[in-house]
């Protein structure tokens, strides 16, 4: 689940009247595909003494690039996360974050499979779980043609946690409607598609200072749109915001606290501009 959307545009978009059409995702051996990608995120938990605010912010530059098949490997090459909470500003040190390889398979259709992931240090899993990055990433393209009105859904669930003594499950049920066709800044066609999707997570870790877990149930709806640009094969920008309600629990030391937490967040992704060397299309 990962702000602004006036945030680095990449694209003209001009409206067209949808005609038939297929897309898949293309990524040739060797092709790198850079995103850039800003959430901003706002938690409120509620306990009896009253409201508590977290905000936070992820900024990254991601690289893709296609491997043999329809592998490829990814990694941050640069990274921003920070929050604030009651206690003040945090800033995190992503150094040790870039670089890591991601190891993923994406099929022609969207779907993606995490092979592995980065082991990263437990200084910053404990800010962020990194490991889920791609986890709802890309979205998935039908095979039938994209008409204005088509329509598709698909499900992802993960159970894979970042650090072996945590647990971890997410269900995304998204459900996608084309609005139109596009055309990008270059005269590129796309197509400009609605997503939307009820989103549930339930993740716990151990507070090892405390001899206590501390486990979150959180459920809600996210809304949002994404840009495909059809002929080169590839997502070039995705927008969402999200609403999330649930509990966050702490039980250890022979007491159990149970307090109600909201998540709000906006996310944008977006695909930035290739360097000559890079565009090989």
């Amino acid at each position: 689940m990962k702000a602004a959307l006036g945030l680095v545009p990449i694209v003209s978009l001009v409206a067209l009247p949808c005609s038939a059409q297929q897309a898949r995702y293309r990524l040739p051996a060797g092709d790198t595909l850079r995103y850039r990608e800003v959430t901003e995120g706002h938690i409120e938990l509620r306990p009896p003494r009253g409201p508590v605010t977290i905000t936070s912010h992820h900024d990254a530059i991601i690289a893709v690039v296609g491997g043999p098949g329809d592998t490829v490997t990814a990694w941050y090459e640069q990274l921003t996360i920070s929050s604030v909470n009651p206690q003040g500003e945090n800033h995190a040190n992503t150094a040790a974050a870039l670089h890591l390889p991601f190891r993923l398979l994406i099929t022609p259709g969207g779907r993606v499979t995490l092979l592995s992931a980065p082991v990263f240090d437990k200084e910053l899993a404990a800010v962020s779980d990194l490991t889920h990055e791609f986890e709802d990433f890309f979205i998935s393209m039908t095979s039938g043609n994209l008409r204005a009105g088509s329509t598709w859904s698909d499900t992802i669930e993960n159970s894979g946690a970042g650090q072996s003594q945590d647990t971890y499950h997410a269900r995304h049920v998204r459900h996608y409607r084309i609005q139109r066709d596009t055309v990008l800044s270059g005269k590129a066609s796309a197509v400009t598609i609605a997503v939307n999707q009820s989103v549930e997570v339930r993740d716990s870790s151990p507070l090892e200072s405390q001899s206590a877990t501390i486990a979150t149930t959180i459920k809600g709806r996210e809304e949002g749109t994404a840009v495909f640009a059809t002929r080169q094969g590839r997502l070039v920008a995705r927008e969402r915001r999200g609403h999330l309600t649930g509990t966050q629990v702490f039980e250890g030391q022979g007491r159990r606290v149970e307090v109600p937490i909201v998540y709000d967040y906006t996310s944008r992704l977006s695909l930035q501009p290739f360097s000559p060397a890079e565009d090989r299309r």
